[in-house]
C-alpha cells in the first residue's frame, strides 16, 4: 500500500515543525543565553589581546589549520555530548556539551577576528556563502517564521502574567523581598 501525497505532505511538515522548534529552542536557550555573551566576553578580553596579533599575523595556511582544528574539537564534543545522552548518561552529557559551548564561542570569535583572512580561501568563502544562505532561507521560511512568532506571543504573555503577579522587578526580587519579610520571624521561631 503506497502512502498517499496528504500522508507525505504530513509527515514533511511534521518533521519540519519539529526541526524548526529545536532550532529555535537551540537558538533562545543554548546560543542567546550561553554561548553569545561568552562570545562577546571573548571580543572584550584584555588578555587575549596578544593573541589576537599571534592570529592576525599568522600564514593562512597555518591560521586555516589552527581554525579547523578548534571546530572539529568542539563538533566532536558536541557528538560526544550527544552520544553520553542517548546512552543514558545524562550529567556527562549536559558536562560534556557544558565545555564545548565555550570552545564553540572562541572558534566563533576567531572566525570572526581572522574572516578576512579565512575567506581568501575560495572553497571555504563558497562553502560559508552557502551555509548562510541555506540558514537565511531556514529564517525566512513560512513554518520558522510561524513558530518563532507563536513562541515571541507566548513568551510575551508570559513576561505579562510576570509582571502581573509580581511587578515590574520579577519573581525572583518578590522571593527575595518575601524572604526578607519573614526572615526575622522565622528566625526567632527556631530560637
Amino acid at each position: 500500500m503506497k502512502p498517499d501525497n496528504k500522508t507525505k505532505a504530513f509527515v514533511a511538515k511534521t518533521l519540519e515543525s519539529i526541526l524548526v522548534i529545536g532550532f529555535i529552542l537551540f537558538e533562545e536557550l543554548i546560543w542567546n543565553v550561553f554561548a553569545q555573551p561568552i562570545f562577546h566576553y571573548f571580543k572584550r578580553l584584555i588578555v587575549l589581546d596578544s593573541l589576537k596579533q599571534t592570529f592576525l599575523q599568522m600564514n593562512r595556511h597555518l591560521l586555516l589549520t589552527v581554525f579547523i582544528f578548534i571546530l572539529l574539537v568542539a563538533e566532536a564534543m558536541g557528538f560526544l555530548a550527544g552520544y553520553c545522552f542517548i546512552e543514558g548518561y545524562f550529567i556527562t552529557g549536559i558536562l560534556v556539551y557544558g565545555v564545548k559551548i565555550p570552545v564553540a564561542a572562541f572558534t566563533f570569535w576567531l572566525f570572526d577576528l581572522t574572516r578576512s583572512q579565512l575567506m581568501t580561501f575560495s572553497w571555504l568563502k563558497t562553502a560559508y556563502e552557502w551555509i548562510m544562505g541555506v540558514i537565511d532561507k531556514f529564517l525566512n521560511s513560512a513554518i520558522h517564521v510561524y513558530i518563532k512568532a507563536r513562541i515571541m506571543a507566548i513568551r510575551q504573555r508570559i513576561r505579562q502574567i510576570i509582571r502581573q503577579y509580581f511587578g515590574e522587578a520579577g519573581f525572583i526580587a518578590s522571593v527575595k523581598a518575601h524572604y526578607q519579610a519573614f526572615k526575622p520571624y522565622v528566625a526567632r521561631f527556631f530560637k
